[in-house]
């Protein structure tokens, strides 16, 4: 179903994030898209969706299984000029989209590090975050945040279609992407802000909804290499505390984690 720019305008708060949608009937990637515009000196705040992806991507490499119909596909473009903070922006991602189903649908969900989206158990959303340098903007950054959520049943893998959920299934009801995408340009706006302006307050928001926290986990890191620990908390730059069998506390950046 195409996209209706007029009732996404209608529906949208946000002031910044959002402000500008170019939109594709069918992309390889949202993120591509993404990519490109800020190459070509494109507006920070823009998102750039699509009604279906044929390459979309998830974290470490992953496909996206990117239906007609059966999610919201969008990529973000921000622009940071503090690069410590650059890497929460995932996370920010995450809590907005959190945000942004309960908004439109009632759906209550938790969080698995470092951003996946979880209802019922089961992976609701995900985000995907990149960053380069801006152009023509000395010590920026250009973020490229790319954000899937589920909302009706696709053409999914039976393993994958196993472990996902979708606001259809959950509620009865799937939300129009319009309705979606402007709850979710409201809250990345929002959770932005707090990031640039109270960090410490970001991180313990972001804290309180981790799901992955107490609990004893297997992290296969991008490099295949694989550590089991209990998930102690996160550091203020987004990193997973694992305690070991030794009893030492290290923390990781990214890897893949599930409950043992």
């Amino acid at each position: 179903m195409p996209f209706e720019l007029a009732r996404y305008e209608a529906l949208r708060s946000a002031r910044h994030v959002g402000a500008r949608v170019e939109y594709r009937e069918t992309t390889a990637s949202t993120m591509d898209d993404a990519r490109r515009g800020a190459a070509s000196g494109g507006e920070p705040g823009t998102a750039y969706v699509a009604g279906a992806q044929t390459a979309g991507r998830g974290r470490l490499g992953r496909a996206w299984v990117s239906g007609p119909g059966a999610g919201l596909y969008v990529t973000y473009h921000l622009r940071t000029a503090d690069p410590v903070r650059a890497p929460l922006h995932s996370t920010a991602g995450a809590l907005a989209a959190a945000d942004a189903v309960r908004v439109v649908a009632g759906v209550e969900t938790a969080l698995k590090w470092p951003n996946d989206v979880l209802a019922d158990s089961r992976k609701l959303a995900g985000v995907l975050a990149e960053s380069l340098p801006a152009v023509r903007v000395a010590g920026s950054l250009d973020m490229l945040l790319g954000i899937g959520v589920n909302l009706r049943p696709g053409a999914l893998p039976p393993e994958v279609a196993a472990l996902a959920a979708n606001l259809e299934q959950l509620t009865g009801v799937a939300p129009d992407a319009e309705a979606v995408l402007a709850a979710l340009s409201a809250a990345l706006e929002r959770w932005t802000d707090v990031l640039a302006g109270d960090p410490a307050a970001f991180v313990a928001a972001w804290r309180a909804r981790l799901d992955t926290l107490g609990r004893r986990v297997r992290l296969v890191a991008p490099d295949g290499a694989a550590v089991e620990g209990e998930a102690v908390d996160v550091s203020p730059s987004g990193e997973l505390l694992l305690r070991g069998a030794d009893g030492v506390l290290r923390g990781y950046a990214a890897g893949d984690v599930s409950v043992r």
